[in-house]
């Protein structure tokens, strides 16, 4: 309601401005041609009747004929001088409403041309203050500094939204980091203690006890694996950056686990240079790709890595025809979906590739492919130098 009341009071001064600016000056010319007509027409021709008269009369028969034609034209614009002395002020009246009419109807067509995108950058700007950072304003109209300013309200809450979604990121990554600590340094001993245990019970007991401490055996083996791997995703370093070959990264890591896989691996890259963690981001390439091929049964068709650069970034696509997943995982969704359904796995691969690329300053996508399969996709910034 606000609102509404705020637009309609800047729809008035703009009628306001509008008409004063348009009808003072038309009203002030409208003034002067009128008392420069009024002046014009207050001169009577009907003074020089009598004149041609009296001429007419003492003149020779010709001279009287052309003279009675003089009298009859100055008739005639002495009528149509004193028409125009009357209609002269209606008409000057006539145009000084339709002007303002005119006036009138711009201002208002113009008051709504304005106002409605303030109007709508106005409840953006309420929205955001609201914590609602996924608002756009519909960028309508002409070229105008209102839709430029609307552009950046745009970009800025675009921006702010992607910052805040990092920033998430980045607290449940250390939230994660924390709780694997703890649990790492909890769980080890213990289960180190447990799995002696049970190892000597295989060697001393029965057989049926040792076939169930075999299996017991191998449970820890698991949780110990799952320790280990959390006790890396708390200890990871911080990425020690320099300039690589991305393309030459992907291909070898590419031709390391296309050796025994169950489907080939097919590697497409532009030529693409950034600045990274070598090691690091071999690991996070090589856990996609060994992901995608773990997923894939012979038969199921190419497991494919593809990079391109892409609007200042380097987007690199792992993509399979395996079983897929359920739905889309992205930012703090990867670090909530802990677990495994691999015999040597620890259900940390993911969350740990996440941590990587965060720190690389990018994002980690998994996704349903189209038809069959499931995709990643890596983005990852290129220096400025090397964006397209």
């Amino acid at each position: 309601m606000d609102d509404r009341r705020t637009a309609r009071r800047f729809r008035r001064r703009l009628l306001a401005v509008m008409l004063a600016a348009g009808l003072l000056p038309l009203a002030g010319g409208g003034l002067v041609v009128g008392l420069g007509l009024s002046r014009m027409l207050s001169l009577s021709l009907g003074r020089l009747d009598p004149l041609l008269e009296r001429a007419q009369r003492a003149a020779d028969p010709t001279l009287s004929r052309q003279l009675g034609e003089a009298r009859v034209d100055l008739l005639q614009a002495e009528l149509a001088r004193r028409s125009m002395a009357r209609l002269a002020p209606w008409a000057i009246l006539a145009a000084l409403g339709i002007s303002a009419a005119v006036l009138a109807g711009a201002a208002l067509a113009l008051g709504r041309a304005l106002s409605r995108p303030v109007e709508r950058l106005a409840k953006g700007m309420l929205q955001v203050s609201g914590g609602d950072l996924s608002v756009r304003v519909p960028e309508e109209g002409a070229e105008d500094e209102l839709k430029l300013l609307v552009r950046q309200f745009n970009r800025m809450t675009a921006e702010l939204e992607a910052q805040r979604k990092r920033l998430q990121l980045t607290e449940e990554l250390a939230a994660w980091q924390a709780v694997a600590r703890g649990l790492a340094h909890e769980l080890k001993n213990p289960l180190t203690a447990m799995r002696m245990a049970i190892a000597r019970v295989a060697r001393l007991g029965s057989p049926p006890a040792a076939e169930s401490a075999q299996l017991l055996g191998e449970q820890i083996d698991v949780l110990l694996r799952m320790t280990d791997s959390f006790s890396q995703f708390a200890k990871l370093p911080a990425p020690l950056k320099k300039s690589i070959d991305l393309a030459e990264l992907l291909k070898e890591t590419s031709t390391l686990y296309s050796a025994s896989s169950p489907v080939p691996v097919e590697c497409v890259t532009d030529p693409l240079r950034l600045d990274g963690d070598p090691d690091q981001l071999r690991r996070v390439f090589g856990n996609l790709i060994k992901n995608a091929l773990e997923a894939s049964k012979p038969g199921d068709g190419p497991v494919e890595v593809e990079a391109r650069a892409e609007a200042g970034k380097a987007r690199v696509l792992v993509r399979d025809r395996g079983g897929g997943i359920p739905a889309r995982l992205d930012g703090a969704q990867l670090l909530r979906s802990l677990g495994t359904t691999k015999p040597q796995g620890s259900g940390l691969g993911l969350p740990i590739a996440q941590k990587i690329v965060h720190e690389h300053g990018g994002t980690l996508v998994l996704e349903p492919r189209e038809g069959r399969g499931a995709q990643a996709i890596v983005e990852l910034p290129l220096p400025e130098r090397a964006a397209p």
